[in-house]
């Protein structure tokens, strides 16, 4: 009869009165390691709806959907886990760097597709004059407050900080089709109307 090692020796009696290797889950929680990329979630006070995450997203798992009535809007980013691989692009490419993290949570088990989501949601700067999407408001406070003094060079800006400060007035609501007009000036305008009226001032009557 072989006898066995010392080594050997060592290592049962180790093993019989140590802890177990694995985990009693799902009995007792599992703490993943610190650099674990589990569920992306946005941060809401960070994230600025601007939908970079979405356009680097190579599973095509953020949906971008617009809601617009009128001269006001919302846009919602939904993040679809059931979709998602957990590559961290919407974290490395985010604007703020700080909208989208990814989370230690890795249970996605649901019975329900819809619950496996996270969402954000977001007001809509929309163009007084043709009413196409400018952008989000935050994303365009974002942009100014990086710019600093050098953003009263973009009035769309300027005007959004003036309202921060409830310093903007109520400005009348524009007719239907009505040709842009200087008066139009001190509006929230969109790139191209922005350029119509600038070469209205230069050419116009």
């Amino acid at each position: 009869m072989r006898k066995p090692k010392l080594r050997e020796l060592k290592e049962a009696l180790s093993s019989l009165f140590s802890k177990p290797y694995t985990i009693k889950y799902p009995y007792e929680p599992s703490i993943p390691p610190k650099a674990f990329r589990g569920k992306p979630r946005y941060v809401e006070e960070e994230c600025i709806g601007c939908g970079a995450c979405a356009q680097v997203c190579p599973a095509n798992a953020i949906e971008v959907t617009e809601l617009v009535s009128g001269s006001s809007g919302k846009r919602k980013l939904t993040v679809h886990h059931d979709h998602c691989i957990f590559c961290g692009q919407c974290q490395r490419y985010c604007t703020t760097e700080k909208g989208i993290i990814l989370t230690n949570e890795y249970d996605t088990a649901t019975y329900d597709r819809t619950d496996a989501t996270t969402e954000v949601e977001k007001d809509l700067l929309i163009c007084e004059h043709c009413g196409v999407v400018i952008g989000t408001v935050e994303q365009i406070r974002w942009v100014a407050q990086k710019l600093g003094p050098k953003a009263y060079a973009n009035l769309g800006m300027a005007l959004i900080l003036h309202r921060d400060l409830d310093l903007l007035g109520k400005t009348a609501p524009l007719s239907p089709n009505a040709p842009i007009d200087r008066t139009d000036h001190i509006r929230f305008l969109c790139p191209k109307c922005r350029r119509e009226l600038i070469l209205y001032e230069q050419w116009g009557p």
